[in-house]
């Protein structure tokens, strides 16, 4: 008995014309779906998890506390809730004591102190 797939009908030249056609489809489909990865390169538009190795690890070495700060407290409502958190008064409690130094909470965050160091300072003004 002979192969089973030995006899498909077509012409030797059709069946590698159609072989080849096959192998520029997958070859266009590879080509077109790199095309949606971003490449692997230093850029403010890709994602520092995308960047070469060399440059993720001279970037996370480079950070200093103000960069942390700035990444983990975008807004001064997240960092006074944190302060609170550390300090252990009650929402309204905290917000009557730190009314009168408003000004030095305020000056606190614009110093980009951490939460905790926060919390430390105000003990020390009273608040809790």
């Amino acid at each position: 008995m002979g192969r089973k797939s030995a006899h498909t009908g077509e012409s030797p030249k059709d069946r590698s014309i159609n072989i080849m056609d096959k192998f520029i489809a997958r070859s266009n489909k590879r080509e077109a779906h790199k095309a949606l990865l971003p490449l692997r390169r230093k850029d403010t538009n890709v994602p520092i998890d995308l960047w070469p190795l060399k440059d993720q690890l001279e970037y996370w070495e480079s950070r200093t506390d103000a960069d942390r700060f700035d990444e983990e407290y975008t807004h001064y409502s997240k960092w006074i809730l944190e302060v609170q958190q550390h300090t252990g008064v009650h929402s309204s409690t905290f917000t009557s004591y730190i009314k009168p130094i408003q000004e030095t909470v305020k000056g606190l965050f614009e110093s980009k102190t951490f939460p905790r160091a926060a919390a430390r300072e105000l003990r020390k003004h009273g608040v809790y």
